[in-house]
């Protein structure tokens, strides 16, 4: 890996995932193990000296610090700070850690607080009790409007809420009920998912209860109209914040930032290469740690540079585009960009090219044309 080495490449936005779950919901794909307090220990001992081994190559020197599951929220306030503390955080803009509904109390709270936490994404999903079961989740509305405000009194300023549309025979009365419930809370962000399953998930037997395309695109339309009638301004296709409040560690990766990646199944990307942690947590206890690192051709560099950059609202800027690839964009992809100025779904507005409202739930298909 000296090829890495000589560009000395400074890393300024961190992942670390955390990989306990008091139990895994049924939608879930993710990484996770059931917590047990021996292996939350055994975690930690590895995570730090993974911490160490790249600091003793790269710079870091992280704006963003992101912990993500699993449920982060079963680290006590004090283990979280102290893997907070092998970090310079001198510059560090954004600590985000995702939380968990019921594993919030005002005690740990208030002790959260006086870390160098300081934004929250709290796992809702919904507040419709029905849907939470089906979902697998372990809270109830209750217990999500209590974590908030938990939050709130604990003095936390920058929150945000998952929540989950598209679910088996949801009803559209019932995706206004979460919506509203949401708006009412008044969190600095809102970020919104529609339902994917994969086949190893136990929740994927319900598949064909999913409402049909049309339906779900409703719902996401839906969803928007009624967060930006809220004040809330959209910056990416499935994200949503009041002014100043976009998650700066997730526009790390629609702008082509490099990232650290820590913990099991955690996924990294410095100076073109990529790696992901084993996901398992005995196999990540033992691994080496450049062995899974792989450079990306600049065909798929390109490639992840246009998809991720059109997710964002405001587009893709050309002159970036250009400067990374020696190439006009416009010329290069004349045809399919033809195509979609001609049916509204792209346009140009200065040094940006991006995607029109209209084709945000089809962004995928509009992808595929540049791939």
């Amino acid at each position: 890996m000296e090829e890495i080495f000589q560009t000395d490449p400074l890393i300024e936005h961190i992942y670390i995932h955390v990989p306990f779950c008091l139990k895994k919901c049924d939608y879930c794909s993710f990484y996770s193990e059931i917590f047990s307090e021996e292996v939350k220990n055994k975690y930690l001992t590895n995570l730090t000296k993974e911490i160490e081994a790249y600091k003793a190559h790269f710079k870091i020197q992280p704006r963003t610090i992101y912990f993500g599951g699993g449920t982060p929220s079963l680290l006590l306030p004090e283990e979280i700070e102290s893997i907070l503390q092998r970090f310079n955080t001198s510059n560090t803009i954004e600590a985000t850690l995702e939380i968990n509904p019921v594993s919030i109390t005002c005690e740990y709270a208030n002790k959260l607080k006086q870390t160098s936490i300081n934004r929250i994404s709290l796992g809702a999903q919904s507040f419709v009790d029905e849907e939470l079961k089906l979902l697998g989740r372990l809270h109830n509305s209750k217990q999500i409007i209590k974590a908030y405000d938990h939050l709130r009194a604990a003095g936390f300023t920058n929150i945000s809420l998952d929540l989950i549309y598209g679910l088996p025979r949801q009803k559209k009365s019932d995706l206004l009920f979460s919506i509203e419930k949401s708006i009412e809370l008044d969190p600095e962000h809102i970020s919104t998912y529609c339902l994917s399953l994969d086949e190893d998930v136990p929740l994927f037997s319900q598949k064909a209860l999913i409402p049909d395309d049309e339906t779900v695109s409703e719902f996401y339309y839906l969803i928007r109209k009624k967060l930006i009638s809220a004040g809330f301004e959209q910056y990416e296709i499935s994200n949503f914040a009041r002014k100043r409040f976009e998650s700066e560690h997730n526009l790390c990766y629609w702008k082509d930032k490099f990232y650290l990646g820590l913990g099991p199944a955690a996924a990294g990307y410095i100076d073109l290469f990529r790696y992901t942690n084993p996901a398992d947590i005995k196999k990540y206890f033992q691994m080496d740690l450049f062995l899974n690192w792989k450079k990306i051709s600049d065909e798929d560099h390109e490639k992840e540079f246009i998809f991720l950059a059109l997710r964002k609202t405001k587009g893709m800027n050309l002159k970036d585009f250009q400067f990374s690839f020696k190439e006009n964009f416009l010329l290069k992809y004349e045809k399919e960009i033809a195509k979609y100025l001609e049916n509204k779904y792209l346009e140009i507005a200065g040094d940006f090219i991006r995607l029109t409202p209209k084709s945000y739930f089809i962004s995928n298909e509009i992808f595929t044309e540049f791939m």
